[in-house]
């Protein structure tokens, strides 16, 4: 028994407590211009509901008492929404479930630290040394880097990469084993057995046409 009344007393505040849900309609704006902020993020703490507002920064979603929303947006600090306190200050009418709100998100501004670069001392040199360079001293740098001896020294000199001599391998490797186990299937010309059919054939027709002309002799 006592188990039931110490359950029962700890369900009376969640009980006692105003359950009912509002829609929350509204819209977040800029504090410093006054215009929509697009896709804000709005969450409810401690929960998985939430919604994410349109491109004119207008956004919609069920909520009850105790609950409080956070919204989140690029470039802007995140602002807070408690519930409770809204309702305690809410002018409008409650009892048809529709609740409205205006959240102002204030901008996050950060500052980088200036950095100055002093390689060149004065605009007037960064100006000399990149716009005043003359037209014929470009073209000419131009012609000497694709000049064929440049290439032909680089050809030479510099050395493969690692993705180069892998490929110089494969294919060293690929002739080594077409050389070594292919035969070739075309057939070889012997200048001595080509002399010995040819004299073969010959003597074949002079054979024959002797025996031709034995036939018409006399006995």
């Amino acid at each position: 028994m006592r188990i039931y009344f110490g359950l029962l007393f700890g369900l009376l505040p969640l009980l006692a407590q105003d359950l009912r849900v509002y829609q929350l309609s509204g819209m977040a704006v800029s504090a410093t211009t006054g215009e929509p902020i697009p896709f804000v993020s709005v969450r409810v703490g401690h929960t998985r509901r939430g919604t994410m507002a349109n491109a004119d920064g207008f956004y919609s979603l069920p909520v009850i008492r105790g609950d409080t929303l956070y919204f989140s947006a690029v470039g802007y600090k995140r602002g807070r929404l408690i519930l409770n306190e809204y309702l305690a200050a809410y002018k409008g009418d409650t009892t048809e479930g529709f609740l409205y709100a205006v959240h102002y998100l204030v901008e996050d501004t950060i500052e980088l630290p200036p950095v100055r670069i002093s390689a060149i001392r004065t605009p007037e040199e960064l100006k000399l040394a990149l716009l005043n360079i003359p037209l014929e001293t470009q073209l000419q740098v131009a012609r000497d880097n694709v000049s064929p001896e440049i290439i032909a020294y680089f050809l030479q000199n510099l050395p493969l990469d690692p993705q180069e001599r892998i490929k110089v391998a494969q294919q060293r490797y690929r002739d080594l084993y077409f050389e070594r186990t292919l035969r070739p299937t075309y057939p070889i010309l012997d200048p001595i057995a080509a002399y010995r059919l040819i004299q073969y054939l010959t003597e074949k027709a002079q054979v024959k046409k002797e025996k031709i002309y034995d036939y018409w002799q006399d006995d």
